[in-house]
């Protein structure tokens, strides 16, 4: 004897009230995180570029503290464009010095005084004070004349590390958030086409 053919189950027979689970939605993955990536950038492009001039603003400010002596009457130094040079002279006569400066290309130069309380510096165990600052946009070479000083110094700062550090802090959250978008606008495509 033959055993009878079992009835194909409901499950197995198409049109008969069968359970077909729901297509499955592609994309969402991508839409959430596309959406938190925009939601991180639009802090990041504010924090960024703070942190990032910060971090180069301290990296400047390490070679600002280098002094290297020059003459108080006719000393000369070379300085690079992007910079800014600071004109020092011992702490005890800072109140009593004035220091010009004058450079090769004076359309190129910015130079203000500081006042005498400001940075302290020390060049072979003897205290300086800054006086004066000088910001340069052009290599050219600087003429420091003190009045009332017995010796000076010079520091100089690069403003490049800086800038650069400042546009990373900036083009790095605009290059995520680039991703971003474009992660959203693939999720949402995935999604409507599924």
């Amino acid at each position: 004897m033959s055993s009878p053919v079992p009835y194909p189950s409901q499950q197995q027979i198409p049109g008969y009230g069968a359970y077909a689970p729901p297509p499955r939605k592609r994309g969402t993955k991508r839409i959430v995180f596309g959406a938190l990536g925009i939601l991180a950038n639009a802090i990041g492009l504010v924090v960024m570029p703070i942190v990032a001039g910060i971090i180069g603003s301290l990296i400047a400010a390490m070679g600002m503290l280098d002094l290297t002596a020059t003459s108080p009457q006719g000393g000369t130094v070379e300085a690079s464009s992007m910079h800014v040079i600071m004109v020092a002279v011992p702490t005890e006569e800072a109140g009593s010095a004035t220091c010009t400066v004058d450079g090769t290309a004076p359309a190129d130069l910015s130079a203000e005084d500081v006042s005498s309380d400001g940075l302290v510096a020390t060049l072979d165990g003897r205290e300086y004070t800054v006086v004066r600052q000088v910001s340069v946009t052009a290599d050219q070479t600087l003429t420091v004349d003190c009045e009332g000083a017995s010796a000076a110094a010079v520091s100089e700062m690069g403003m490049t590390g800086v800038f650069v550090s400042l546009g990373i802090g900036i083009l790095v959250p605009v290059l995520l958030g680039l991703v971003a978008i474009a992660l959203l606008i693939w999720g949402i495509i995935a999604r409507v086409r599924s």
